[in-house]
């Protein structure tokens, strides 16, 4: 079971996950139509849902909040591997095979979730086949997720473009126009950034600075402006 204490639910529907994709909703009606007793869990900043090599207990449905997702190499070098956002089945992979987390989950905020036990979620893949379809789309998304992120860290990039490329993939997720200036909240530390980019904490500060320097960007103590897009998608390209 989760280690995280169980809780009533008491915020108002609407801060909810507002608009989960097809393959969530058809997933969440399953199991609320199936009765599985799923139990809606609050996080707190920091709290690991579970971490790499733990034994699987089930899945976390994200209904709230946002989530780190690494992986740690045998030294302690530590790569986020994603960002998870409202909508994502944590552990998924793991429960389909009952095989240990193969990554570690830590919350970047407030989050709610909701957890299935993998006995019950297996009953309900026998059960229900759209859940069964909904699961499968959502594994095909996951993948293509990992496989993208992996292009990006592995192929020949310098810090300062993979930096770029992590700065203008936080503006496409907020959906601003390119001629304006996005101001993006200082939500990660520098250190967490650099595992971002497998950089060092010291590289990330000294490339901010010179993004902040050349106009590119603004630092702030609490967000990072977008100042130039056009050129930041350039230094990206690399």
């Amino acid at each position: 079971m989760p280690s995280a204490q169980q809780r009533e639910t008491e915020e108002p529907e609407g801060l909810l996950m507002s608009r989960p994709g097809a393959d969530v909703r058809t997933l969440l009606q399953a199991i609320h139509s199936s009765g599985i007793s799923n139990l809606s869990l609050l996080h707190p900043r920091g709290k690991v849902l579970f971490a790499e090599g733990e034994p699987v207990r089930g899945v976390f449905i994200l209904r709230t909040g946002r989530t780190t997702v690494s992986i740690s190499s045998s030294e302690g070098k530590l790569v986020v591997l994603r960002i998870a956002q409202p909508g994502a089945v944590l552990g998924l992979n793991s429960a389909l095979r009952n095989a240990p987390y193969n990554t570690t989950v830590k919350t970047l905020e407030s989050c709610r979730t909701d957890f299935v036990s993998r006995s019950e979620l297996l009953e309900l893949i026998e059960k229900s086949q759209p859940a069964a379809r909904a699961i499968s789309q959502i594994l095909s998304r996951e993948l293509a997720e990992l496989t993208e992120r992996a292009r990006s860290l592995l192929l020949p990039q310098t810090a300062n473009a993979k930096l770029a490329r992590l700065l203008v993939e936080w503006c496409e997720e907020a959906g601003a126009n390119k001629s304006r200036t996005i101001e993006i909240a200082r939500t990660f530390t520098q250190e967490e950034i650099a595992h971002m980019i497998c950089s060092s904490r010291e590289t990330v500060t000294r490339l901010l600075s010179s993004l902040n320097r050349r106009g590119v960007i603004r630092v702030t103590p609490e967000s990072i402006v977008i100042c130039d897009r056009t050129a930041l998608q350039k230094i990206a390209i690399g």
